[in-house]
């Protein structure tokens, strides 16, 4: 499967259990790709803003250094609570806090999921 297209249908995916759950959401399509900060899934509710980096992997991987820069500065300009959304196949999504991933490097394996991910009812 092709990744763009995996991934799509993951943030697709997120963005409408978010909506069910009362937030205000918007996907942000091809968001790397527009040269100004965006994370992937944007979702407010009751004055709270959420940024979400949404990755679909089945094994290790980093999140790369811009991607968390860029959360970053929603988080610190936009007073938004900034997590990178992780969904593995046959699997809920798990989150894990933007200041977990970058003290561990960017790092992300199924261990860091399982001892620092919150359930998508903890956001």
């Amino acid at each position: 499967m092709r990744s763009y297209a995996k991934g799509y249908r993951a943030e697709r995916s997120l963005t409408h259990k978010l909506a069910e759950m009362g937030y205000m959401t918007i996907r942000a399509p091809r968001s790397g790709r527009i040269g100004l900060p965006s994370p992937d899934v944007i979702a407010a509710k009751d004055g709270k803003l959420i940024v979400i980096e949404c990755k679909s992997r089945e094994s290790a991987f980093t999140v790369r250094a811009e991607q968390l820069d860029e959360l970053t500065q929603w988080a610190n300009k936009a007073g938004a609570t900034a997590y990178i959304g992780c969904k593995q196949s046959r699997k809920d999504w798990k989150f894990l806090h933007l200041s977990d991933v970058v003290a561990n490097g960017g790092n992300i394996g199924k261990k860091f999921i399982e001892d620092k991910g919150i359930s998508i009812l903890d956001i």
